[in-house]
């Protein structure tokens, strides 16, 4: 496939492109022809001499060298101005040289009229012989300008054989006719000469905007190479930053799997649930963070564009968070001017608060978090204050750096991967919100988002946006679940019971198929996206559904959100990746199964 210059290399060299070349060409050889006129004068004199009048001959001498100097002057002059001349100016300096040319053909065509006549035939015939072959060097001097070489062979041949024929006039038409031929004949070598000039203009265009071409490709791919390199350095640290981070909570669980093995006491017990329940959510939330990074890094996150209630998300994610808050003994305020309307992504904006709270509560040790909503004209100013120990200013250019963990200010770092903040820029951008950070060392941080396409709305327009507010928890609802693990499966169930909930479950299709036949549809479907023998569970929830009528499902999946998450939203059904937090799986299962009655 040619490359654009190579394509215009390929056309035909230029008008202003040929003059140019043309006038360079022509004006080099023309500084050289002072001394071919001398020795041309020279040869004239020793044939002439004994012949015609010495003063006479001396004045054609000195006007033939004049005209010659005059030529060789202006060609100097040209050369120097070439480069800069626009279009217009070349074709005024061409058009100089056609006349310059023309006088000097007329200088050396006066030595026939002025002296052949006083001349013997032999030298009439050595002087004729001599001035044709000067119209014939006047070809190769103009090159491949028709009309330079029209100009210089005309007056030359003109004068030789006008002289001819008043000297022997029964020569008059053959010497007329041969010398017009001879006339055309150097007309056409000068025409070949110019196509032969364009063509080797052409070409030299054609290999220098391959060179060009070369070039650019070079330095492209030196480009290329660069980003590789720095890419591969990224992953390589990447690989290690998450290889670390991942085996740090394995050997966790590994210890406490040794602890449960030792049957510790009840408030032991209680200690290590709550510790690995710690651990399996911050696994999830690492897993889910790369997962994310890496499509807001290749483009590929989608965004779900909505209005939506942005007072209940900012409500519900605080209550959320209020009780990590406590265990730290932490205050967490929530401030939030009203009901206000956000055009955006609900599940975006959510992840950027989720992790602007997370954030703080790593790094503050006493005192409160604070999260405001205001309303700013058009705008909603979401901001996360804390009174932890700050940023130091040379740090804060890389908070939003992957795997950035900013030092606390004791020599230790706070637990994380260091991947939230960086996922808050990208979603930021993506969204075009205005984030803006301002921390003091010792005293705290605040993390501000501005919110654009957000408006307050009165209660009359409540209705209008998603209620975000905490669903209410609802027991002795019928759950299934169907997991092609036992492990799963029995763990799940197990969980399922002691907050409340009649459970059962199956390993496969046939055994969930069979249980909706005995027992009939549940309150809420929980089912593995993979099951095995290559069982879809969507598919399968949607041919129960078609067979038993409407209920909640659940999916729960370990795969790469893309396709599978793209097919599950467009049936409304709702997805968690694995592995989901209790607190997560429970919020889920309560908003499906909706408030208690009464």
């Amino acid at each position: 496939m040619n490359s654009p210059a190579g394509a215009a290399a390929a056309q035909p060299a230029a008008p202003q492109e040929l003059t140019r070349e043309l006038l360079r060409l022509h004006a080099r050889i023309l500084l050289r022809m002072p001394l071919f006129q001398l020795l041309l004068i020279g040869g004239f004199a020793w044939v002439l001499l004994a012949h015609v009048d010495r003063g006479d001959f001396a004045a054609w001498a000195a006007f033939a060298l004049c005209a010659e100097l005059v030529r060789a002057g202006a060609a100097r002059l040209a050369l120097s101005r070439l480069p800069r001349q626009s279009a217009a100016t070349l074709r005024s300096m061409h058009a100089a040289f056609v006349a310059l040319d023309a006088c000097a053909g007329l200088s050396i065509g006066l030595v026939a009229v002025l002296f052949l006549r006083h001349a013997p035939l032999l030298e009439q015939m050595l002087l004729e012989t001599v001035l044709f072959a000067v119209a014939a060097a006047g070809a190769s001097v103009a090159l491949s300008s028709r009309y330079i070489v029209a100009a210089y062979s005309s007056t030359v041949l003109l004068c030789a054989g006008w002289s001819w024929d008043r000297l022997h006039p029964s020569q008059a038409a053959v010497v007329t006719a041969l010398t017009f031929v001879y006339w055309l004949f150097l007309l056409g070598v000068a025409r070949d000469a110019e196509q032969l000039l364009v063509r080797s203009i052409a070409i030299r265009r054609e290999r220098d905007a391959a060179y060009a071409d070369l070039q650019t490709k070079n330095e492209e791919l030196e480009r290329l190479n660069g980003q590789l390199r720095l890419l591969m350095a990224e992953r390589s640290r990447m690989l290690a930053a998450t290889s670390h981070d991942l085996r740090q909570p394995l050997q966790a669980l590994s210890l406490y799997s040794a602890v449960l093995a030792a049957r510790p006491g009840p408030q032991a017990l209680d200690e290590v649930g709550r510790n690995i329940e710690y651990i399996v959510q911050s696994v999830g939330d690492l897993l889910d963070n790369l997962v994310d990074l890496a499509r807001l890094s290749t483009g590929s996150y989608p965004l779900r564009l909505q209005a939506f209630r942005l007072d209940g998300l900012v409500q519900r994610s605080c209550e959320a968070f209020a009780q990590s808050a406590a265990t730290k003994g932490l205050k967490l305020h929530c401030r939030i001017d009203g009901p206000m309307l956000l055009h955006g992504d609900p599940a975006a904006v959510s992840r950027v608060l989720r992790n602007l709270l997370d954030n703080a509560l790593k790094y503050t040790r006493q005192g409160s978090i604070t999260v405001t909503l205001e309303q700013q004209s058009g705008h909603a100013l979401m901001s996360v204050e804390d009174t932890g120990a700050g940023i130091d200013p040379q740090q804060q250019a890389r908070i939003f750096e992957e795997f950035y963990r900013v030092d606390s200010g004791d020599g230790a770092q706070a637990a994380g991967a260091g991947l939230g903040l960086a996922i808050v820029k990208r979603l930021c951008d993506a969204l075009q919100a205005e984030l803006q950070v301002r921390s003091t060392p010792g005293r705290g941080s605040c993390f501000g988002v501005r919110w654009p396409n957000a408006q307050a709305v009165g209660d009359a327009d409540v209705a209008r946006g998603v209620d975000a507010a905490l669903p209410r928890r609802r027991g002795h609802a019928r759950i299934y679940a169907v997991d092609d693990d036992p492990a799963v499966t029995s763990s799940l169930a197990q969980l399922l019971q002691l907050w409340g909930y009649e459970v059962s479950c199956a390993s496969d299709a046939e055994g969930i198929e069979a249980l909706f036949s005995r027992s009939g549809p549940p309150q809420l479907l929980i089912s593995d996206l993979r099951l095995g023998a290559g069982v879809d569970g969507l598919e399968l929830a949607l041919r129960l559904r078609a067979g038993h009528g409407e209920f909640p499902v659940l999916l729960v999946c370990g795969d790469a959100p893309g396709p599978a998450q793209e097919r599950a939203r467009a049936h409304g059904v709702p997805l968690l990746r694995k592995p989901a937090s209790t607190f997560r799986l429970r919020e889920r299962i309560e908003s499906l199964l909706g408030p208690p009655p009464g």
